[in-house]
């Protein structure tokens, strides 16, 4: 058989060739240790009985195989076949070195099957935390999005007051949080990806579903439901209020928009909430009517910054981003 032109060259093989010693000139120096090279052309040679279908298996000439065995013996100072004419039979120097050589390769194959298990699933679960608002329809899509094509990626998902956002991440149990504000701790990097716009939700049978837009005068009218005035929401209803000395407080106060949409669906009052909290089904029940003057909610992607961010973390995060950009604006239908 031909050279091909494909064989290694002798330095890329054993590196610098001048220093190995021949059987002929054999002292009692320390042995030159194989290489990787080495080591894949004899496990070649012993699986395949034969020079010729080891240069099959490895792609490459006889010769260059030839070359490499003959080097690997001079290292090793001690033969590992018995040639006779076309046949190599391994000695029992070479099948002890053998069985030692396929527990190598067994633990290398052990590294690729981990390998693409984390680049298809990461390492471990992907743990979430969000605001409940955005863990109604937001968190949810991207996690579809995320696993499109990668079915084993595991999630531990759970919502999470505001408060509460760092404390998850000093305990180790979030890789990235979403929620409507940044928390304010020195190793808790945060990006805005987005806004969301504010929303007055009632029941279609209120007063105010006559209305094609809500003021702060229209909204207090009536018996309402509030937040307390460090919450996310709290903020823009305050904003959106104004000071009025006289103005009653909330009937109901609550701490999350979720819980606001509920008590909404109940008939306890108008609430404010971000829209993201409003899916097509309580659409299709409530009265949606956007507020002047018009306000909005931040979209933020919260995690440490004392490692880097796990790869499906990354990828979640992209699918976020496709979410957020793929979302239609608020429609609202004119009031009666």
């Amino acid at each position: 058989m031909q050279d091909t032109g494909d064989e290694p060259r002798e330095g890329g093989l054993d590196g610098d060739l001048e220093g190995d010693t021949t059987h002929g000139g054999v002292g009692a120096g320390a042995r030159p240790p194989l290489n990787l090279r080495q080591i894949e052309v004899f496990r070649a040679i012993m699986l395949a009985g034969s020079i010729s279908g080891a240069g099959r298996m490895l792609h490459v000439s006889q010769p260059a195989i030839s070359r490499v065995l003959a080097l690997t013996e001079s290292r090793l100072r001690f033969p590992l076949f018995e040639r006779s004419r076309s046949r190599l039979t391994p000695t029992a120097e070479a099948r002890r070195l053998f069985a030692e050589v396929e527990q190598v390769y067994g633990g290398i194959q052990r590294v690729n099957e981990l390998a693409a298990n984390l680049a298809q699933s990461g390492a471990g679960a992907l743990r979430v935390i969000s605001s409940a608002s955005f863990g109604q329809r937001m968190v949810p899509q991207a996690l579809a999005v995320l696993r499109q094509g990668r079915a084993q990626v595991r999630v531990d998902y759970r919502s999470s007051t505001y408060d509460e956002l760092a404390g998850h991440f000093l305990a180790g149990q979030a890789d990235i949080a979403v929620s409507m504000r940044p928390p304010v701790h020195p190793n808790l990097v945060s990006v805005e990806l987005g806004r969301s716009e504010v929303v007055c939700i009632m029941p279609r049978a209120h007063p105010l579903a006559r209305c094609n837009a809500v003021a702060a005068a229209d909204f207090t009218a009536a018996a309402w439901i509030g937040y307390p005035p460090d919450a996310p929401l709290g903020r823009v209803l305050t904003s959106f209020l104004g000071y009025a000395p006289n103005r009653p407080p909330a009937a109901i106060e609550v701490h999350s928009p979720v819980t606001a949409l509920a008590f909404v669906q109940q008939g306890l009052g108008p609430a404010l909430v971000e829209s993201w909290c409003v899916g097509p089904q309580a659409r299709a029940e409530l009265a949606v009517r956007p507020i002047v003057p018009s306000a909005h909610i931040g979209i933020w992607a919260t995690y440490s910054d004392l490692q880097p961010l796990p790869l499906m973390a990354k990828r979640f995060l992209s699918a976020l981003k496709k979410v957020l950009q793929d979302e239609p604006a608020p429609t609202f239908e004119d009031g009666d």
